[in-house]
């Protein structure tokens, strides 16, 4: 019997809307009820964990909102992006090791090197090799705080430590997801990485980029590939489609005319998604379809069909390499009880289905 699929949902820190690309958004900030029951239900739908974004331009904060919601569930995990910006690495690991105290196993970090606009909101105006390299320094000195017998003391080029010395120190090591496909980013990945996060794309270009990954010295298979998508299931592939059209259908010309003006550096995963959703052609293979990206940034691409569709394609990814997915639809909420309603029948049904996984009472 093939194991069950691994997979997480993600926790929006701002409005969690069913149409994208409207300025302003079509609803407010969501409230912490529906935050939770976000994360109650997709926990419910078999989920390990949420992806909690990093961003100033979010109407919530990361560390925060995850901890009120951990606070309100009982086993669902958190991924939660940083940048080494926004955060010192010692206030960094204080953060760490006070969630991990409160709900213990479950809390990740997911390091990303920054390079959004909003840098300048702090002043931040460095290179992508700059960010790489305090992005370095930032882990090394994150490792010493968390897991070091003996007061920190460093002295190097972007940080300054003198005698950090945390009084309660994780039981465990802290998982860390990381991106990028820049030989530095692998070469960090390889040093301080667990996880390697993508985005998903047409089926041979994911194959290639897992196959390239392994590949790299010092990543091997000891560290685990998850794949960001979205998804749009229905029971009837025609109604599908149409959810997916409804997503975009009021995408302002302003917003998709900032959107294609971005130019983010050609090796960057956000590239390739730039790429696939400003084709004339958005459906880019076999239910696969690149058109959320016209109306926002980061990851372009959904999976649509049926629950049979849509886990026939989560396979395929699998069997490219593939370890565990990260998955969203819009509105949030609405969306993972589609998947707890129609996913988890036809995951149970192959025996796919984790084992937390319940299947939705009727309405």
């Amino acid at each position: 019997m093939s194991p069950a699929l691994a997979y997480s949902w993600f926790l929006p820190l701002g409005p969690d809307v069913h149409h994208i690309g409207t300025w302003p958004a079509e609803c407010g900030t969501p409230s912490l009820d529906r935050l939770v029951d976000i994360a109650v239900t997709a926990e419910a739908a078999g989920c390990q964990e949420m992806l909690v974004p990093t961003s100033f331009h979010n109407d919530l904060e990361t560390f925060t909102t995850a901890a009120a919601v951990l606070g309100r569930t009982s086993r669902i995990g958190m991924l939660l992006a940083v940048r080494p910006n926004q955060l010192h690495p010692v206030q960094a690991a204080a953060a760490v090791c006070g969630l991990e105290a409160l709900f213990p196993g479950r809390i990740r970090l997911n390091l990303t090197t920054g390079g959004w606009a909003e840098d300048r909101w702090l002043g931040d105006f460095e290179s992508k090799e700059v960010r790489s390299d305090r992005l370095e320094e930032w882990l090394e000195v994150l490792h010493e705080v968390l897991y070091a017998d003996t007061p920190v003391r460093h002295k190097g080029r972007f940080y300054e430590v003198d005698g950090a010395a945390l009084h309660r120190r994780p039981e465990r090591r802290i998982p860390l997801a990381m991106s990028g496909s820049s030989p530095r980013a692998r070469q960090l990945l390889s040093r301080f990485g667990d996880e390697y996060l993508m985005f998903a794309g047409p089926l041979p270009k994911v194959a290639a980029e897992v196959e390239t990954l392994r590949a790299t010295p010092g990543i091997g298979t000891a560290v685990r590939v998850t794949l960001r998508t979205h998804l749009v299931v229905r029971e009837d592939e025609q109604e599908a489609w149409a959810a997916a059209a409804e997503i975009v259908s009021r995408v302002q010309p302003n917003v998709r005319a900032t959107i294609r003006a971005q130019r983010p550096d050609a090796r960057s995963q956000r590239a390739g998604q730039n790429e696939l959703a400003a084709g004339d052609d958005l459906v880019v293979g076999p239910n696969l379809w690149a058109g959320i990206g016209t109306g926002r940034f980061g990851a372009s691409v959904a999976i649509v069909g049926t629950p049979a569709q849509v886990i026939d394609r989560l396979l395929e990814f699998r069997s490219a390499g593939v370890d565990g997915f990260i998955l969203s639809g819009y509105p949030k909420l609405e969306e993972a009880r589609v998947l707890q309603r129609l996913l988890v029948p036809e995951l149970l049904g192959r025996g796919l289905a984790p084992d937390s996984a319940v299947v939705a009472r009727p309405v």
